[in-house]
């Protein structure tokens, strides 16, 4: 009964190999290390693509939102967003009265916000809406008239007259 197959099992070349990397191995490797970390690492630890798009998604969901809470809870509702980020802020004494400065409060009690990342570029616009979702300007009190904008990274977020309507084109 054979339990190897026939020919050699085990095969030896006689010769000894040291081991280890010789000078040259090793130089080309840590230049090789060098190229790609001057290239590729500043993708992952700066700003990216993903993070704008993130925050641009996150604040068109924000200021959906602030309409569907103006109407629902028939307050005024600001959306605004800036340098430092977006945020939800309600009339401070009662529904249509009042400095917009009250926060509004997530689930489980944090404010409605979000800071910007960095990196990241935002032209910002502060809009509030009314009891029945109509967005005003902030600084003046008029009713939007035309469609306005704000952009995140390359994105633009518009607000619709009249209805509110909030899309990225």
């Amino acid at each position: 009964a054979r339990t190897r197959p026939p020919g050699r099992v085990f095969a030896s070349s006689g010769r000894k190999r040291s081991a280890g990397y010789t000078l040259v191995e090793l130089v080309v490797v840590l230049v090789l290390l060098g190229i790609l970390s001057a290239t590729a690492l500043p993708r992952f630890f700066g700003a990216s693509e993903f993070e704008a798009m993130g925050f641009a998604d996150a604040s068109a969901a924000a200021a959906r939102f602030a309409r569907k809470l103006a109407r629902n809870s028939g307050c005024d509702t600001l959306f605004s967003i800036d340098d430092g980020g977006y945020r939800l802020q309600q009339r401070a004494t009662d529904c249509d009265t009042g400095d917009l400065t009250r926060p509004v409060q997530r689930p489980g009690g944090a404010n409605w916000a979000q800071d910007r990342p960095n990196g990241v570029a935002v032209a910002g616009t502060a809009v509030y809406f009314d009891a029945t979702g109509r967005p005003f300007l902030a600084s003046t009190g008029a009713m939007l008239t035309s469609a306005i904008g704000y952009s995140v990274g390359g994105r633009t977020i518009r607000i619709e007259p009249v209805t509110g309507f909030v899309y990225q084109p």
